[in-house]
């Protein structure tokens, strides 16, 4: 069954069969049991709402990867699985450092339901390292870091015409060396222009509570706005360590509570505690970062910023905090090479290309 995404298209607007040949696998769903011990609790990386996550050793374990498998609940006869709709997304998406990239699927004609093979990320998400008491809190120089380089994965997603429709703190997977990436494109939408409207299979809205945008209400409404609205409460979360719903605060959700501080700028009391910034600088770039959340969460689809925009002011918070001696401190350790490399916020450099180092 096809979905409900168009095919691919390149920048001149012509149509692509998605790309199936050496930049993605098929694998049989025998290949995908063996590597991962016949999906057992001993493999099981984690659980979400569309199925379980699996550690899949390939190749005679030269590669580790992520196998999805989803649950019976998300699959339906009579529309494409999330699954499906990630297989065949990703299919079509160049791959790159922002993303979860697509290693290989099951075959569409292979048994049910189809399994995505996905870059593992080794991490957790950038949920664990915010919310999970087990890990120490990350310091706000370094949020200030995650939140750009989540950024920049939402604006190149973006910059390829795709909606994510599901943008939360579990979606933002780090790799290796703790850089998230955007993942679970199994509520992702192709949308058919380049000002981010007007997609030729319209669906229901979806997404999760508390991250939702309110503007959202029917599927004409769906844009690439409706993702900055929820990357605000994403920023709010980094900035104060608080879940987008707790119901031990009043009100429980984020962006409302947070809304009336932003307008009376008593930014101190968004603060995670447990990483308050500290100095003058750090203190800049955090109002600065919050004023940005502020902007996302603006009821008005039109006046909340691009992610390109969003991913600008946040490079002039970074800039206001002035982390250059950091990293002319890890120049000087013992063991580095000098060769010269350009800044990875260079403006010369494509917003897709900016990394938060």
């Amino acid at each position: 069954m096809r979905s409900s995404f168009s095919c691919c298209r390149t920048s001149y607007g012509e149509e692509e069969e998605p790309a199936w040949g050496p930049k993605h696998r098929v694998f049989t769903h025998e290949e995908i049991e063996s590597a991962t011990s016949g999906f057992s609790a001993s493999s099981l990386l984690g659980r979400g709402s569309h199925g379980s996550v699996f550690l899949a050793s390939l190749d005679q374990g030269r590669l580790l990867a992520a196998a999805k498998l989803p649950s019976r609940s998300s699959i339906s006869s009579d529309s494409p699985s999330a699954a499906d709709a990630e297989i065949d997304l990703l299919s079509c998406l160049p791959r790159g450092p922002l993303l979860v990239n697509l290693v290989g699927a099951t075959p569409a004609s292979g048994p049910s339901p189809r399994i995505a093979v996905v870059d593992l990320m080794s991490q957790g998400s950038l949920h664990d390292l915010l919310h999970d008491q087990l890990r120490p809190a990350p310091p706000f120089p370094r949020r200030l870091r995650l939140a750009l380089r989540s950024a920049t994965a939402l604006a190149h997603l973006h910059s390829l015409c795709v909606a994510h429709r599901d943008v939360k703190p579990a979606n933002l997977l780090l790799d290796a060396k703790g850089r998230p990436r955007l993942a679970d494109f199994g509520l992702a939408l192709r949308l058919s222009s380049q000002d981010g409207h007007e997609a030729a299979v319209l669906p229901q809205p979806a997404g999760t509570m508390g991250y939702l945008d309110p503007a959202y209400v029917h599927p004409e409404d769906v844009s690439t706005s409706t993702d900055v609205y929820s990357f605000g409460v994403v920023l709010l979360e980094v900035l104060s360590g608080r879940e987008a719903i707790d119901v031990e605060y009043s009100p429980p959700s984020l962006a409302d509570w947070a809304r009336r501080l932003l307008e009376e700028e008593r930014y101190e009391e968004i603060w995670d505690p447990r990483a308050a910034p500290e100095g003058r600088r750090e203190k800049e770039a955090a109002r600065a970062m919050a004023d940005v959340a502020g902007r996302c969460l603006a009821a008005a689809a039109r006046e909340r910023p691009s992610m390109a925009e969003v991913v600008a002011a946040l490079r002039g918070a970074e800039r206001r905090m002035d982390l250059r001696w950091r990293r002319l401190a890890r120049w000087a350790m013992p063991g580095r090479t000098e060769r010269k490399r350009s800044h990875p916020l260079s403006r010369n450099r494509r917003v897709s290309d900016v990394a938060a180092t």
